[in-house]
């Protein structure tokens, strides 16, 4: 019997992650009390043949007062493999006091991975690898996800971890590397500087206890309330993986810019352009962000901008 691994795809990295939280925590879910949908479109390394690429739809927002529901649809490609993944999200709010709420949420969803084996090409054709697929092929995935979400109307810090209960089902010829559990920490504060701007820096934290620790340490700048302008340092550091890693690329360090524009009280439109400082730097990241809010009520429309 052939065999062949096919390496499922790990989550994707997001430079806009700050304004739809869900596609890392399903605790997100309802947590501003707007309805919210957004489009995301990440191309990382663009001009890099296989790079990277991912879309992402979501959609979230209140039941009564106490919970949240969400769905999102995410299409990652890397190469030669596709995933595509549908997860639906549901979570309670728990009230602490007048201004703090903590947020518990659950997702639960199916991804599809393909490998494209039309795509491989071989050097010499009397030199093929039966390994090699010549067709597509197609595994399943159930999974689950888990997240809490600590909120007031200036702050936040969210925990989450995703392919809790990976369970993928694979054709007899084909072995599947299984999906890692990634941790998700992410914190954020904004800070009145005056009456035209606001500060808010933030930090996302990405763990997988097997590679590096992949931090985001952000900052951005509001601009009376309408215009935002951010900068993100991205890097790979050694905290808690043991073992010898390849260091060529510099610990994934990039630079991340973002602008995202308040169009209405209801529309945003967001970009981010990532600059790599390793052995990438040739090939730069972009990423656009689109997202719509629906008041519950016409009295209770978004009277002011969303921090996050």
């Amino acid at each position: 019997m052939t065999t062949m691994s096919l390496s499922s795809q790990q989550d994707a990295h997001y430079s806009q992650y700050v304004f739809n939280q869900l596609v890392i925590n399903p605790a997100y879910a309802g947590a501003k009390g707007l309805v919210n949908i957004n489009a995301m479109y990440n191309m990382q390394w663009y001009g890099l043949q296989g790079s990277p690429k991912t879309l992402t739809l979501s959609a979230e927002g209140p039941i009564f007062n106490t919970m949240g529901a969400g769905i999102h649809v995410m299409q990652d490609e890397l190469g030669a493999q596709k995933q595509t993944s549908v997860f639906g999200s549901y979570a309670y709010k728990l009230r602490l006091s007048q201004n703090w709420r903590l947020s518990m949420g659950i997702s639960v969803g199916i991804s599809y991975f393909n490998l494209d084996g039309t795509k491989f090409t071989q050097s010499d054709e009397n030199l093929t690898d039966p390994s090699i697929p010549n067709t597509t092929v197609t595994t399943s995935s159930f999974d689950s996800k888990f997240g809490l979400f600590l909120f007031s109307k200036s702050f936040y810090a969210g925990l989450s971890v995703s392919n809790l209960t990976a369970n993928i089902n694979s054709p007899e010829d084909v072995l599947v590397t299984s999906q890692r559990r990634h941790f998700f920490l992410t914190t954020g504060y904004v800070l009145k500087l005056n009456d035209n701007f606001k500060l808010k820096p933030s930090i996302m934290v990405k763990e997988d206890f097997k590679a590096l620790t992949n931090m985001d340490l952000s900052s951005y700048i509001l601009y009376k309330n309408t215009i935002w302008f951010g900068v993100t340092y991205r890097t790979g550091a050694r905290i808690i993986t043991s073992g010898e890693l390849d260091n060529s690329l510099h610990y994934n360090d990039a630079l991340v810019f973002m602008v995202d524009y308040n169009a209405t009280d209801n529309l945003r439109i967001g970009y981010s352009y990532q600059y790599s400082l390793n052995q990438l730097k040739n090939y730069y990241g972009h990423e656009i962000l689109m997202g719509y809010y629906f008041a519950k009520t016409p009295k209770s429309r978004m009277l002011t901008p969303r921090y996050f």
